[in-house]
């Protein structure tokens, strides 16, 4: 039975991560992981996914950059209006940028929500939250597709997904628009940010490689399975719309 004691100290997430050299942000990851692997905090992460995708299908209020709840008013908004009060259409390649929309939007709503939710419940570890608004946007999107792509590829393929997948650090420079073979501090941070909130798991560099290797996080799969999947889902047949232009 699981209950809500977590045996291990609890890790601290510096608020300034300029400073973090090479071996700063390897003993940071180093405190990390296992604390994302306590059954404690597990059933925390399973439990916040739930409460993240009912919030995501309530539709009726916001979130704040670091996670609580905001205004009273739908998260969801595409094409600058909420489902409802979308234009009638079967336009495919018209649908197709909407559910393109509604799929960043969940994925940015949904994880900034998700971590407010698993700091208040004390699962992540101390000041992590401060770094939700700087771990849920677009970039950070297009990286955990990818990285949820190979999850699936490597289950696919009979793999251990949380050894086997994987992106590496020399792809992030581009993402974070430096240029490739850049200073690698920045990069190196933005690792130990997202390792911080769950989002990503990170093994650094060892036994002659010299790069390090970065997968999705127990967070982000939960947010994936438990929250995003269900919310697109359930928003996608709105797409079609069903104002006229006359309407308005």
């Amino acid at each position: 039975m699981v209950t809500d004691t977590i045996d291990i100290v609890r890790p601290v997430m510096p608020r300034n991560l300029n400073t973090v050299t090479s071996k700063d942000a390897i003993a940071l990851v180093a405190t990390f992981r296992p604390w994302f692997e306590t059954p404690a905090v597990i059933a925390k992460i399973s439990a916040g996914a739930v409460r993240t995708r009912e919030f995501l299908e309530a539709n009726n209020c916001t979130s704040t950059p670091l996670g609580a709840i905001g205004d009273p008013d739908p998260w969801l908004h595409i094409e600058d209006v909420e489902t409802s009060e979308l234009l009638e259409t079967d336009d495919e390649e018209w649908l197709a940028l909407r559910l393109s929309s509604l799929r960043m939007a969940t994925f940015c709503e949904g994880a900034c929500r998700l971590i407010g939710v698993l700091d208040e419940s004390g699962a992540l570890p101390w000041y992590a939250y401060t770094y939700n608004d700087q771990s849920t946007n677009l970039a950070e999107y297009a990286f955990h597709q990818r990285l949820m792509r190979s999850y699936f590829k490597c289950m696919k393929l009979g793999k251990d997904p949380k050894t086997d997948s994987s992106g590496m650090l020399d792809d992030l420079l581009p993402l974070l628009l430096y240029r490739p073979h850049a200073q690698r501090g920045p990069a190196r941070a933005k690792i130990v940010q997202m390792v911080s909130v769950g989002l990503w798991d990170a093994d650094p560099p060892g036994a002659g490689a010299r790069d390090w290797k970065i997968r999705a996080g127990p967070v982000a799969r939960a947010l994936h399975f438990d929250a995003f999947v269900p919310t697109v889902k359930r928003f996608q047949p709105l797409l079609r719309g069903s104002s006229r232009p006359g309407d308005r």
